[in-house]
């Protein structure tokens, strides 16, 4: 079955659709943990560190469910809310040498350019050269136009949920995309 490409006012429909017919936002959070946990044991090997890096939105949801399922790996989460005090807390794990960075800072909803702080929080991740699982969409990437909002993730992986975002196909996000793989059933209907 082909998968759609959309936009995001038409993930919001869906989404929406999907809560009005009794599906809740903690059941596909829990089951878009589950599907970012597989893809993040694939990247890893068993004790290996991760560190799982989670704002405030649903995309932050989705990471801190996936980091209570990996038990077989050593888990760091910094759920930032203050970009400054994450961004001391980011650095403090990479003298450990974590073996992948899980973005759950911000997705399909940012509406503003990371800078300042967020976007030497975004850099200081992209300097460490150190493999990134994005969660839906690369933290600062436009998924309607593919065009970065200030600074943005470049991942390794972008796992994009329920159906690929348009931005996410086009030439300029590429950089910022890296593999790009879609978990099509994260429980919407």
């Amino acid at each position: 079955m082909p998968i759609p490409v959309i936009t995001v006012s038409q993930m919001r429909e869906w989404e929406k659709a999907t809560w009005s017919a009794g599906r809740t936002e903690e059941g596909v959070i829990s089951r878009v943990g589950h599907i970012i946990t597989l893809r993040a044991r694939q990247m890893t090997r068993p004790g290996d560190l991760i560190v799982v890096v989670a704002g405030k939105g649903h995309n932050g949801d989705d990471a801190r469910s996936a980091s209570q399922n990996l038990s077989d790996r050593e888990i760091y989460l910094v759920n930032i809310s203050d970009p400054q005090t994450g961004l001391s807390e980011f650095r403090s794990q990479l003298r450990l040498e974590p073996a992948l960075i899980i973005d759950g800072l911000f997705g399909i909803g940012l509406n503003r350019a990371l800078d300042g702080p967020w976007g030497a929080l975004v850099e200081t991740i992209n300097q460490s050269r150190i493999p990134v699982l994005a969660v839906d969409t690369p933290s600062g990437l436009n998924a309607d136009t593919g065009e970065p909002q200030g600074a943005a993730i470049r991942a390794t992986v972008t796992l994009t949920l329920a159906a690929p975002k348009r931005g996410l196909l086009v030439a300029s996000a590429w950089p910022y995309v890296g593999r790009l793989e879609v978990a099509p059933d994260i429980g919407l209907i």
